[in-house]
This record gives structure tokens, sequence and C-alpha cells, in this order.
């Protein structure tokens, strides 16, 4: 390509002009959020129906906590700090539906990489076609992200930095087994030699696209968060199970398709990936 020429683009009318080229950081934000919204009536379904028992669990677990308006008014009491003892069971259940979600994640990572990796072919993968990654993927998926946080738990143990080094070679795992067919060891391997060359830059995409996803999250939640403080209970329950819900949800779309362009912009700067694609759409 000659200086001057027009940047090479694929993706659909639904998605817009998507890079297809060595990406820059606000082309990979900017990808992220743009193939959030074209892929919203395929993934928001499937995310939130995954993500519903688990912060159902949550919810519920926390149906007792105090409201903000008991909080004030029992400030400094002995009955408002009676109020707040924690029952076994809800802590069970609380760490049994953290537990769910951790053990999901990674599945959903593979979900929305087979999405984008559709949208960069032009395609649109139906609800059903995304979640079809079958056994073996689902397995490697889940042992992967099992090995992969206990090497960051072991760097966040020694210092915080190692912690964040492991994260970042690791983060492009999920879509390099779910678009490669590798296996755990594999994919955690692939990753890992797919950041070696821009570690920098991956850290800081990573960590950007991750603060921007929480922002966003905390900012949506703010208005029914507030309005739950104001409501009985078990029907406090019930928003925080909505909010959790759609929070968990649309942190995945972010955090996944993050990782997705990660992975494709490393393809493509080491591997030619973009010549791949072209040649694909000139047949």
């Amino acid at each position: 390509m000659r200086p001057g020429d027009p940047k090479p683009k694929a993706g659909s009318a639904r998605t817009g002009p998507l890079p297809l080229h060595p990406m820059s950081l606000g082309d990979i934000i900017d990808g992220v959020f743009r193939l959030v919204r074209a892929n919203v009536l395929v993934l928001a379904p499937t995310l939130m129906l995954v993500a519903l028992p688990f912060q159902a669990l949550i919810a519920y677990a926390g149906r007792n906590n105090q409201s903000l308006v008991q909080i004030l008014s029992n400030l400094g009491s002995l009955q408002g700090q009676r109020s707040t003892t924690i029952h076994a069971g809800d802590l069970v259940l609380t760490y049994l539906g953290e537990l769910g979600l951790f053990l999901v994640m990674p599945v959903v990572a593979g979900m929305v990489a087979r999405t984008v990796a559709a949208s960069y072919r032009g395609e649109q993968l139906s609800a059903g076609e995304a979640a079809a990654l079958g056994g073996r993927a689902v397995v490697a998926l889940l042992v992967a992200s099992v090995l992969g946080h206990l090497l960051e738990v072991a760097g966040f143990c020694l210092c915080f930095l190692p912690c964040l080094v492991f994260m970042a070679f690791l983060f492009l795992t999920g879509p390099a087994i779910a678009l490669e067919g590798l296996g755990p060891m594999a994919g955690l391997r692939r990753s890992w030699r797919l950041v070696r060359g821009r570690f920098w830059p991956v850290l800081g995409t990573m960590l950007l696209g991750i603060l921007l996803g929480e922002v966003s999250v905390g900012i949506v939640s703010l208005v029914p968060d507030a309005l739950a403080q104001l409501a009985p209970p078990h029907v406090r329950a019930v928003i925080d199970a909505v909010i959790g819900t759609a929070g968990s949800a649309f942190e995945w779309a972010i955090y996944a398709n993050l990782a997705s362009l990660i992975y494709l912009d490393q393809r493509i700067r080491q591997e030619g990936l973009d010549l791949e694609v072209m040649a694909a759409q000139a047949r």
C-alpha cells in the first residue's frame, strides 16, 4: 500500500467499516463499541441469560443488606450494628454466584470472539451460531482460564506488577482458543507469543478498555442503583439482579470484544492476517 492510499477496511453495513490494518488505540476502542452496538441483538439475550442465575443468587444473598436510608437512620445505634450481620448461608450463595460468573466468563469470551470474526468477514452470526463453541473448546477455555488466573494470583502474591504482566500476556487466550481450535496450554502459549513483541501497547490498551468498561457500567447503573436503595428488601433484590445481569453482559461484551480486536491487531501486524482476509473477500 502506497502512502496516501486509503487504509483497508472490513465489516458490513451493520458494523460499519472495521480497521483491517495495524490499529491505533483509538481504532481499537472505537471498534469495541462499534461491535458491541452492531451485535447487541445477537449477544445481549445470550449473555444476559448466562449471567442471570448467578446474579440472582448474589442479589438474593444480599436481600437483607441495609439500604442507604437504613444505614443513615441507624448510624451509630446498636440496632444498626446488629443488622449488618451476614448469615453464613447468604455468604455461601454469594460465593457460588461469583464462582459461576468466573467460570462462564471465558466461555463468553469465546462466543464473542466468534461473533467478532464473523463481523470482520462481513457476516452476521445468529445467537445459536455464536454459542455453538463445542465441548472441546468450552473445556479448553475453562482450563486455560483457571491456569491463567492461578498465574495471576501467584504474580499478585509476589507483587502487583507481575499480576498485570500475566494478565497482559494471557489476555488473548480466549480468542486464540475459540478461533484457532487450540487446547488450553497451546492457547496460553499462543497468547503469550502474540503479545510478546508489543507488551506495553497491549497492557495499556487492555487497562484503558477495562477502565472504560467499568466506568460505563457504573454510569449506566447509577440511577437504578439509587432507586433500588429506596425499595423494600425483596424488591431491591430483584432490581439488583436485573442491574447485575445487564452489567455483567455489558462488561463481558466490552472485555471480550477488546481481547478479540487486540488479537486481530497482533495477527495483522505479525502474520499478515489482513492480506488473508482481503484475499478471501476478493474470491
